[in-house]
């Protein structure tokens, strides 16, 4: 009887768990507890721990460090920028976004709070790059597209004769800022070529962790960033911001 009775427990807490661990999961509501992968200081790490407060999170410095915990079970959700989320799906068939988005955020160019000067020729840069629908391209291109052979970068004509602009950025978030064929390439840098031609500078980039960026904007090494930068009111109280380039959603990662 005792048997039995150790057998069948044994059993009940074995379904229980492969339960849970099974559990598709199609709506925010179910991420209330559950384990979440977040990149350190990001706009989507602000915007999931503070959504869902009771659940566990699991800091990442990496993209793909993040889908593969999901493939591999030991998270059940990955929050951050929907335009760099679809590229994740793309190169990974059995990985979803939940329809419904967590936030929704503008992305600007980040700057050095006393360079009022460059922040005011960058943002008349943006206004005619919007005025004449370059802005809405690049978006169809880099975003909208969900290509599968990496665009081709139109703007390289990089030899303006007013001095040097430094870019920071951080070459590893696909489509804005990222690596192909040993060339850096990806919606922020092509609006990075673009900026300088219209200012006639000629653009000299710098890739770094991303949590390096505004201690470089303060130090002075680099003059701006274009790095997927969502516009956050922490962010505001170090750094200045563009007039936003694109809009984003804050969008959830999961198991199909």
């Amino acid at each position: 009887m005792y048997k039995s009775l150790t057998f069948f427990l044994l059993m009940s807490m074995l379904f229980v768990s492969c339960s849970k661990r099974s559990e598709i999961i199609t709506n925010l509501n179910q991420l209330k507890e559950k384990r979440i992968c977040v990149l350190t200081g990001s706009a989507g790490d602000i915007a999931a721990k503070s959504t869902f407060p009771n659940a566990k999170f699991f800091d990442m410095v990496a993209l793909a460090d993040a889908a593969l915990a999901i493939k591999t079970g030991k998270a059940d959700a990955f929050i951050y920028d929907k335009s760099v989320l679809l590229q994740i799906v793309e190169k990974n068939s059995d990985l979803i976004i939940l329809n419904e988005r967590v936030a929704q955020l503008e992305v600007a160019v980040a700057l050095n709070k006393n360079n009022s000067q460059l922040l005011s020729q960058i943002n008349n840069a943006l206004s005619k790059l919007k005025d004449k629908g370059i802005l809405d391209e690049l978006r169809k291109k880099w975003v909208d597209s969900r290509y599968v052979t990496t665009p081709t970068l139109q703007a390289k004509n990089n030899n303006g004769t007013n001095g040097i602009l430094k870019l920071g950025t951080y070459a590893v978030l696909e489509p804005f800022s990222f690596h192909s064929n040993s060339e850096f390439t990806g919606l922020d840098i092509e609006l990075s070529f673009l900026i300088g031609k219209l200012l006639d500078k000629k653009i000299e980039i710098y890739d770094m962790n991303f949590e390096g960026l505004i201690p470089a904007l303060h130090s002075g090494k680099i003059d701006f960033a274009l790095a997927n930068f969502n516009v956050t009111e922490e962010r505001k109280k170090l750094i200045s911001f563009s007039t936003p380039y694109i809009g984003n959603d804050i969008s959830v990662l999961v198991k199909k």
